[in-house]
């Protein structure tokens, strides 16, 4: 796979250059610190992925791949150090959305994910649709805009703000299933969309308190702070406001 990768930060693109000389499959064929300089290199290239960040120095992630896309049409996959544009991404048809600094693993998966669709056109059992109860009646719903899903017994709850839906399926799954939309495992019977997280508290012994813009808060187990961490990068407390957390 032929990729371009774009930002103006040289160390996101190290990092990303390391990442995909990784792969013997991902070749970098060029570099670029802004939109313009990405559009006049695209066109000769015969790209199969623009790797690029949210925002660029003369214009949007956005705007550029629509331009680039306009001609060639190459996956785009984004790489931000926040999780907060993740929603606008998918909706943008962007490809995939990694938070930086991105676990090889993470990496890796959406590689394999862009392989299956530029070789076959389809991924393999996309996540389109979770199927919820509510009296009687099944819904359909945008994994995207439920907050949280929690173990219920042998089922789960799917929450997306005020409402609540009973499906017939496991959080271990629905964990896999989902781990490429931002969902993360934060305690044994929680999984939390983290495009959902208006912000996080550090709590004792290595969990956190993550407040939801629907205003739930939800605690994690210090046996998740790893996989939390390796999706938004929360970093350690200045001195200066240690105090006034719990």
């Amino acid at each position: 796979m032929k990729v371009l990768i774009v930002d103006d930060e040289v160390a996101t693109r190290n990092c990303l250059l390391r990442l995909c000389e990784r792969r013997d499959d991902v070749q970098v064929v060029g570099e670029a610190t802004c939109g313009t300089a990405a559009i006049d290199a695209a066109g000769p290239l015969n790209l199969d992925i623009v790797l690029l960040g949210v925002e660029l120095p003369d214009m949007s992630g956005f705007d550029l791949l629509r331009t680039v896309s306009a001609d060639i049409r190459p996956l785009g996959i984004m790489a931000s150090n926040c999780a907060g544009h993740a929603t606008r991404a998918f909706e943008e048809g962007v490809f995939d959305y990694l938070v930086m600094p991105v676990a090889e693993e993470r990496f890796d998966r959406a590689m394999t994910r862009a392989q299956h669709r530029l070789n076959y056109g389809t991924l393999p059992n996309p996540p389109r649709f979770l199927v919820g109860e509510r009296r009687r009646r099944l819904y359909p719903l945008d994994p995207r805009s439920i907050d949280y899903i929690e173990a219920d017994g042998n089922y789960v709850t799917l929450r997306a703000g005020k409402e609540e839906y009973l499906s017939r399926d496991s959080i271990k799954r629905l964990a896999l299933q989902l781990a490429d939309l931002g969902f993360i495992r934060i305690e044994r019977s929680l999984l939390v969309n983290a495009t959902a997280v208006a912000y996080a508290e550090v709590a004792r012994h290595g969990t956190f308190a993550l407040t939801l813009n629907s205003g739930v808060c939800l605690h994690s187990s210090a046996a998740y702070r790893n996989s939390i961490l390796r999706i938004i990068p929360l970093p350690a407390l200045s001195k200066r406001y240690r105090g006034t957390v719990a």
